[in-house]
């Protein structure tokens, strides 16, 4: 069955099931969920169902092997066209969508959309990344929702919806996708061998909250180096907050000096330190050790706050690192007297 490779969307995919046995189609979805959970392979797959020769378009199942199975598998159907935001741009670009400016209307996913198919019985469209349309991009698409080609279906993918012109997503049907649960996710990370360790793959699982392009950056040697830095120094009996600043600084580098970068993965810096953190709130049984790792989360949680008002990222870390090591020294004082 086609859809035995889509983990953790069972309810939506019987939501399509319905439509079609209905023949209740809409011409325009908003696919809504996080990144990396798996809606673009999911939107294919549909396609891919749409287009099979050999099954039933009510039984929304394809074949694998027909030509136009293939094709979808290809990349290379003439009928399922895509875009995305390119790589290194931070708005999807409007020629994408309605032409360059000198063939405006007549190039681009639109103008595509509305020729007639060439090898299936309808065209769908598929537009990763929808949230970075620009105004000018949106409004281009807007004129074809309003209008839609005889058959054609749109499907916008975008992590929520508040990035998205209200009247895109009222001219849209939204569709939740819930993030993979950490077994799904578990198992997605050991099929596609980003890892044979069952232990990374589940540890790894359970810091991606659900999502695989999360799991594969953080099964990154360099992002891998930091959070061993990170747990290697909160291990330790007492934490040395200037020797842990100048590791983790030092790990921090290998990503760049690009301020959005270092600010990134400082939240990663961050996020290490609360999941070692919590494995340690686990293990204890003594309620001022309990409330001593309490006092050190909250202070994590503070730093996230830091680093989405633009805080300068070294004065974050040091702030953190220090704030940590005197909660710890004041819980041992604490305790000792």
């Amino acid at each position: 069955m086609i859809w035995d490779s889509i983990k953790g969307h069972a309810a939506q995919v019987e939501h399509f099931r319905r439509a079609v046995s209905r023949q209740r189609l809409a011409h325009a979805y908003l696919l809504v969920g996080t990144h990396g959970i798996g809606k673009r392979l999911f939107a294919r797959t549909l396609a891919q169902c749409l287009f099979c020769e050999r099954m039933e378009e009510s039984a929304l199942e394809a074949c694998g092997e027909c030509p136009q199975c293939q094709q979808v598998r290809a990349n290379t159907h003439p009928d399922l066209l895509t875009v995305e935001c390119p790589e290194g741009k931070r708005e999807l670009p409007v020629a994408l969508l309605m032409g360059s400016r000198e063939r405006r209307g007549r190039e681009g996913l639109c103008y595509e959309l509305a020729l007639r198919p060439m090898s299936a019985t309808r065209r769908v469209a598929i537009v990763d990344d929808a949230e970075l349309m620009s105004e000018e991009s949106a409004n281009g698409l807007l004129k074809t929702l309003e209008e839609p080609p005889q058959g054609s279906i749109i499907f916008l993918l975008t992590p929520d919806t508040d990035s998205i012109l209200p009247t895109i997503r009222s001219r849209c049907q939204p569709v939740q996708f819930a993030p993979l649960s950490d077994a799904d996710l578990t198992d997605l990370i050991l099929e596609q061998h980003l890892t044979d360790d069952a232990s990374t793959a589940s540890q790894t699982a359970v810091l991606a909250q659900g999502s695989l392009s999360t799991a594969k950056e953080l099964l990154e040697p360099e992002l891998r180096g930091l959070r061993a830095v990170v747990v290697h120094h909160l291990s330790a009996p007492g934490i040395q907050p200037l020797r842990t600043v100048a590791d983790v600084t030092a790990a921090l580098d290998k990503f760049g000096s690009d301020s959005s970068v270092q600010r990134k993965y400082a939240g990663w810096v961050v996020q290490f330190a609360v999941e070692q953190l919590r494995l340690k709130l686990h293990k204890v049984n003594d309620p001022t050790q309990a409330d001593i790792l309490g006092t050190m989360l909250e202070r994590c949680l503070e730093t996230e706050l830091h680093l989405r008002q633009t805080m300068p990222v070294p004065m974050c870390l040091e702030a953190l690192f220090d704030a940590l090591a005197r909660i710890q020294r004041g819980g041992e004082l604490a305790r000792s007297v």
